[in-house]
Formats: structure tokens, C-alpha cells, sequence
């Protein structure tokens, strides 16, 4: 099954974002970071993601717009990612060079991976 990113599933209120920055858990390596807060009530609020590129490492929007896409298109398609059922995720992309969408997918494939570890213990 294939992961839809539309309002109900995008995080943009900014008292969430806060708590997800607080309270989350974070994974991240060189290219991507991902914080995680898992719902205390998981049956009622499905996944919601927000994604993020940083101004100073891409100054230009259309850069910024295109790894937000490729981003989104790697979560739609990550087998990894539907492993969670509900919870707040922040994906943040802060290299300086604009990525390959298959250096993109092993990024997030791994850190998924570890985040999955991390929620367990």
C-alpha cells in the first residue's frame, strides 16, 4: 500500500512541530535527520509528516522544492515507513548538495530501519 501525503497526513500546526522537536525521538546521518513522536491515541490520528529543507544550505526555492518532492516520493514508496502506523515524523535534509532520489530512498530506508530499533527499546 502506497502512503498518501495530503492534509490530513501533513504535520503544519506549530505547537506540533514544537513537540515533535521536543519531545521526539531523533535518527539522523549525513545527509538526513528524522524526529519521531509517537500518538497516545494511535488508533484515532493516522501518520503525520512534515518536510524540511534548510534556507542556508539551499538558497534557491527551487532546489528546496525539488528535495521536498524527492523526499516525499521516497516515503510514499519506502516499505520502511509503512511500519509505523500512526505518529508525528520531521524529515529534515541538511547537505549541501542537491540528492539522487536513489541516494535518497538507502537514506531513508536506513534510518527508518534504525528508527524502528529505537522505538522498540
Amino acid at each position: 500500500m502506497i502512503f498518501k501525503l495530503n492534509k490530513e497526513s501533513s504535520l503544519k500546526s506549530k505547537s506540533e512541530i514544537e513537540k515533535v522537536f521536543g519531545f521526539g525521538k531523533k535518527v539522523s546521518n549525513k545527509y538526513l535527520s528524522v524526529y519521531f513522536l509517537n500518538s497516545q491515541s494511535s488508533s484515532e490520528l493516522p501518520k503525520r509528516v512534515a518536510v524540511t529543507v534548510g534556507k542556508k544550505t539551499h538558497a534557491r526555492a527551487v532546489e528546496r522544492n525539488k528535495i521536498k518532492r524527492l523526499l516525499r516520493d521516497c516515503l510514499r514508496h519506502s516499505n520502511e515507513f509503512e511500519k509505523f502506523n500512526s505518529g508525528s515524523f520531521i524529515i529534515m535534509y541538511h547537505f549541501k548538495e542537491v540528492p539522487t532520489l536513489s541516494l535518497l530512498q538507502e537514506n531513508i530506508k536506513t534510518l527508518f530501519l534504525s528508527l524502528s530499533k529505537k522505538k522498540l527499546s
